[in-house]
C-alpha cells in the first residue's frame, strides 16, 4: 500500500488532495486508485494510436479533471498541457507525450 510519503516522492500535492478529500487519507487513497483506474486512460491511448484529436481531446480532458482534482501533479501537468495542444488540434507526436505519463500512472498503480 503506498503511503503519504512515497506520493510526495512522485510530486504529488498530497496536501491538496487530502484537503479535497475532507482531509480523510482513507478516502484520498480510494479516490486515487479509481481515479488511476479510470479507463479514460485506455480511452486516450486508442485515441491518440488512431489519431483521432477529437475523441483525444475528450478523452484527456477527461482525465484533466480527475487527476487536477486528485492533485497529482506530476500526472496532471503534462496531461493538461498535452490537453491545450489537442482543443487546439497541434500537430505533434501525443504518442511519445504520453508515454511518460502512462510510466508514472503503471509506477503509482503498482504501489496501491
Amino acid at each position: 500500500m503506498i503511503t503519504i510519503e512515497q506520493l510526495e516522492k512522485f510530486g504529488v500535492d498530497t496536501k491538496e488532495g487530502l484537503t479535497r478529500c475532507m482531509n480523510k487519507p482513507e478516502f484520498y487513497f480510494k479516490m486515487l486508485k479509481m481515479g488511476l483506474n479510470n479507463d479514460q486512460f485506455a480511452k486516450l491511448q486508442d485515441a491518440l494510436a488512431a489519431n483521432n484529436l477529437d475523441d483525444a481531446f475528450e478523452a484527456a480532458h477527461a482525465l484533466k479533471g480527475v487527476l487536477g482534482n486528485l492533485a497529482l501533479t506530476p500526472i496532471y501537468k503534462p496531461l493538461a498541457e498535452m490537453t491545450e495542444m489537442l482543443r487546439a488540434k497541434k500537430s505533434a507526436d501525443y504518442v511519445t507525450m504520453y508515454k511518460p505519463i502512462l510510466e508514472l500512472r503503471a509506477k503509482l498503480v503498482e504501489l496501491m
